[in-house]
This record gives C-alpha cells, structure tokens and sequence, in this order.
C-alpha cells in the first residue's frame, strides 16, 4: 500500500515537472530576460497658437488675448542598449517634445536628455542617469531568417510591457509613412502585432537579440509590423554619438529602373543613368548606360534595392557589384566616402542646368544653362529657391545638405517663386538623355 501510494505522489510530481517544462517555452524564457531593457516614453509637446480672426485683424487693439499655448502627450517605447543609460527609440515618439518622461519596468520614472535624433532613418538616442539597469545590445550580424519566431515588446496604446510574437515575415522592405510621405528603406516585416505606442520598442529572436526597433508608421496595418533592423540602428547611432547627425555615404552613381527593358527580353537590374567624375563610381570603372546586377551579394532588381544598400553603407565602408555593360559582364570594388560638400550646387547645374546665388538672405537663380530643363521649364535668372524636397532653404548650404542627404531620390523638387507667385518644379536626378 505504501509503495503505490509512494509511486502515485513520484508520478504526480513528474507530471507536474513535465507540465511546468511545457510552459516555460523558449519565448517564456527571452521575454523574462530582456523585458527591463524596455521602457516606457512619455513625451510632452508645449504648442503656441496665436489667435486669428478677422476682428483681430481689423481693430487689434481689441482682439483676442496673447498666444495661447497647448500641452500635448505621445506615448511610445524604447530600449536600454548600453549600461550608461543610452535608450534608443523613434523619432517620431519624440519629435517637438519639451519633456520625456521614461518608466522602466520596475515602475520608476526619470527625465531623459535627447542626444540626437534622425528623422530619415526615424531613430533618435536618449541618455538617462541611471545606471546598472537592465539593458540589451543591439544584434551584432545582421543574419535573421525569414520565417523564424519574432518577439515585439513594446507599450502598445500605453499598456506597459506588451508581449506579442509571430515571425520574420521579409527583410529589406520599402515602407512610405502616409503621415510624412517620407520613404523608409530596409525595414525587417514581422506579424507581430506593432500597434500605435509600440514605436521604438524591441523586436527580439529567440535568442534573445536585439534584431530591430519597431516602428508603427502604418496605424491601419493588420497583420504587418515593421521593424529598423539592428545594423542601422547601430549605424545612425554610432553617427549620432560621433558627429551629432547621419554621415551619407557616396558613391557617385545615379540609377533608374529597368523594367520596360527587362520585358521586352533586356537584362534586368537597374540602369545607371549617371556617373559623377572622379567619384569612388567613376575611380571603379562604372559607366553611363551601365546595368547593376548585384550589390555586395544581393539582387538589384530595382532603385529600392540600390537604395536600400545605400542606406546599409556608411562612409569607408567597402561596396562590390555585379554589373554588365559595354565589354560585357564584370564585377568592380569602391569605397564609399562623404558626399562632395558642395553636391547641391553640383546637381543643380548639372541634372537642372542652373548655378545659384545669396542674395539678401535668400537663394536666387544666377545663371540658366541654354538647352537645359530649367530654360525648357522656363526659369530665369533672379528666380528664387524656396524649397528643395520640400525643405525650406535661406542658403545654399542648405541645399548642399539636403541634396547630400537625399540625393538617391529618384527626382529632385524645387519650389521657385518669381513675383508673387510660387511654383512647384520636378527635375529628374539623372543627366539630359543624349
């Protein structure tokens, strides 16, 4: 009697080990380990709205008061990746705030110090004066696999801590934010659940690696969530800690796609439509008419493509293709460097056909190369430049620095005014056919 009741308690007590170990999954595991890493934001935004009517217009003596100033909140997420309190996160979650609050997962709270931010790459560091917090490294290959368990851990709708899992869906998306219209290059795709307040939460392997920050730029998605992969975070933060903003890296070529080409038999791949002299391009043999097969092992079957390893690359870092052209197939080698501090002006001149000028505060048009697409568009000289992508320009620096940071677009707007009127002009950034 005492020997089966012995053998029902032995029994028992494996049965209840083999349940317990059925829990505790891999994902039970990760998610204990790297759960303080994750944070919570809360930025406060101080908005000045002064009052407009057309009383006050009129007899403003007796308007409505002074600017009246609104407060507003954004809730979103970030991660600890260093133990001197680095906290990376969006930087949409904390665009125009006057105060960010952080709470970390034991329920404290502290004022963070923004140390930078990007919005091209939609990143931003903040620094905090805790130390000795749980905190997780950034993923150090960039080797994720399509299809493997994919961990979101984020502050979804401001419920701290949020725990959602699904799979590596595709890498090397090309996102458009329908808010800002701007395009993001290489984000990792999961089905993950990534909803509003997840931005700049963690995605996470099985591992336990910080593969990505998560970004919901999409509020409508079902299904999709996107992620930043961890070799760009580490890149704009390594730029953002050095030099205070996000080093572009230059080849010197300028490309467009192919596809009318490649159904009608051509090869595929996209075209190079331009190549700048004496740039690591031009030093590597790359030619005009030119078509990219391959970049650093990777298909390019488009300009998102190219773009995307453009955005991979930092100035120094080495680039291979594989291309075809005159002579036949081939592969060359270069090195990426800093654009040319003076790119805007090249560009300008030589993809529109105009050299610019200051004048009085403003940027003018000085000169309208004859035959050009700025005299076929009609410009003139003592036009000014308003705009570039939609930027505000007061110098031509400023448009050195814009175009240097976008020039793989695919066209090139400016918005001229002559008189009283404003227009908006497209340029294609490739050379005149011919």
């Amino acid at each position: 009697m005492k020997r089966s009741v012995a053998l029902v308690v032995v029994l028992g007590i494996a049965a209840a080990a083999a349940a317990a170990s059925l829990r505790r999954t891999p994902v039970v595991d990760v998610v204990q380990r790297v759960r303080g890493a994750v944070v919570n934001l809360n930025a406060r935004q101080v908005v000045t709205v002064r009052p407009r009517s057309i009383f006050g217009d009129l007899f403003p003596e007796f308007g409505a008061g002074g600017p009246q100033v609104y407060t507003s909140q954004s809730l979103g997420s970030g991660v600890l990746i260093s133990p001197d309190g680095l906290i990376v996160t969006n930087e949409h979650v904390i665009e125009g705030a006057a105060e960010i609050k952080v709470r970390f997962v034991d329920g404290k709270s502290e004022e963070a110090e923004v140390i930078g931010s990007d919005a091209d790459s939609d990143l931003a560091i903040l620094r905090v004066r805790s130390r000795g917090r749980p905190y997780l490294p950034l993923a150090d290959e960039d080797d994720s696999m399509i299809g493997e368990t994919m961990i979101a851990i984020g502050n979804p709708l401001g419920l701290e801590n949020t725990v959602t899992v699904g799979v590596l869906s595709a890498r090397d998306r090309t996102v458009t934010s329908p808010d800002t219209h701007r395009v993001y290059t290489d984000f990792l795709q999961t089905d993950a659940s990534i909803n509003p307040g997840n931005s700049g939460g963690a995605l996470v392997d099985l591992d336990g690696r910080l593969v990505g920050i998560n970004t919901a730029i999409i509020g409508d998605a079902q299904g999709i969530g996107f992620a930043i992969p961890a070799k760009r975070v580490r890149r704009v933060v390594d730029d953002l800690l050095r030099y205070g903003h996000v080093q572009a890296a230059w080849l010197g070529m300028f490309v467009a796609n192919r596809d009318e080409r490649s159904r009608r038999g051509e090869v595929a791949g996209v075209e190079v439509t331009d190549v700048f002299p004496s740039s690591p391009a031009a030093l590597a043999g790359v030619r005009r008419g030119d078509a990219l097969l391959a970049g650093n092992g990777r298909a390019i079957a488009g300009r998102d493509d190219f773009t995307t390893l453009l955005a991979q690359l930092a100035p120094g870092d080495q680039a291979s293709f594989e291309l075809t052209g005159r002579g036949g197939p081939r592969t060359v080698t270069m090195r990426a460097t800093r654009p040319p501090r003076d790119l805007g002006e090249q560009v300008l001149q030589r993809f529109v056909g105009v050299e610019l000028a200051e004048r009085g505060g403003r940027v003018v048009i000085s000169r309208v190369a004859s035959g050009g697409r700025a005299a076929d568009a009609g410009l003139a000289r003592g036009d000014v430049v308003l705009q570039v992508n939609g930027e505000r320009v007061a110098s031509v620096a400023d448009i050195d620095r814009i175009v240097a940071r976008q020039y793989a677009r695919s066209s090139l707007l400016l918005v001229i005014q002559r008189g009283a009127f404003a227009y908006q002009l497209p340029f294609p950034m490739s050379s005149s056919p011919g």
